[in-house]
């Protein structure tokens, strides 16, 4: 994430497979854009809108945690199910400095 980790947020073990939904719910809150008034997937731009379509996003490692990448809000990012299913677990060239 390229915002300041809300204070009130849960700690979580850099070590955990996967991000806690509290951390998708700060990640959303922190990205939602009033000027679309929703969440752009950053990899498709797909704007998602309302609880049934925020749902569909889900909490992903940049660097992904199969290869070593933290489960830190650094290391958050945002992806619609298609584009996070597609990622599987390969970096994005202009990801790789972010993350750790």
């Amino acid at each position: 994430m390229n915002c300041q980790m809300p204070m009130n947020l849960e700690s979580v073990d850099p070590q955990a497979r996967a991000f806690p939904p509290s951390w998708r719910d700060a990640a959303i809150r922190a990205l939602y854009d009033p000027s679309v008034n929703g969440v752009i997937c950053p990899n498709c731009k797909q704007v998602f809108r309302g609880l049934k379509q925020l749902r569909m996003l889900h909490g992903d490692h940049i660097i992904p945690y199969t290869r070593g990448g933290p489960t830190t809000w650094e290391n958050l990012q945002l992806l619609c199910q298609g584009c996070n299913l597609a990622k599987y677990n390969h970096v994005h060239d202009d990801q790789k400095n972010k993350g750790r």
